[in-house]
């Protein structure tokens, strides 16, 4: 299994979609610094990952609340190898730069209960 996933993965990144969506971020992020840019993909590329794969989105500006709390899901529930407080600190941190990001006006932090009640349903 673990060596499908690999595959799927290294597939995944030479795909197409999954460059038009990594080059969309870039044109995105253009406004920020070198040092934030670079950090800030490094956050991203598993949402980028995860559109690629469980999405069919083709432009960037079309990433909501919905895509957010599919994504939060996904990485909730398929994340053994860390613990239940690294993937939320990890989740958070990816939430938080992509509401930066979009411009998104949502509360993404851990307080929020409503948004984390939807994520866990």
């Amino acid at each position: 299994m673990n060596i499908l996933i690999n595959d799927l993965h290294t597939i995944t990144i030479n795909s197409s979609r999954y460059q038009s969506l990594y080059n969309q971020y870039i044109q995105l992020m253009k406004p920020l610094d070198t040092s934030h840019k670079n950090r800030e993909l490094e956050t991203i590329k598993e949402f980028i990952l995860f559109l690629t794969t469980h999405t069919r989105m083709r432009k960037i500006e079309r990433v909501g609340k919905k895509q957010l709390v599919l994504f939060a899901k996904y990485r909730i529930n398929n994340n053994e190898e860390n613990t239940t407080e690294n993937i939320l600190r990890e989740v958070v941190k990816t939430l938080t730069a992509l509401k930066r990001l979009h411009r998104l006006n949502l509360d993404v932090s851990l307080r929020n209960y409503q948004f984390w009640r939807e994520v866990l349903s």
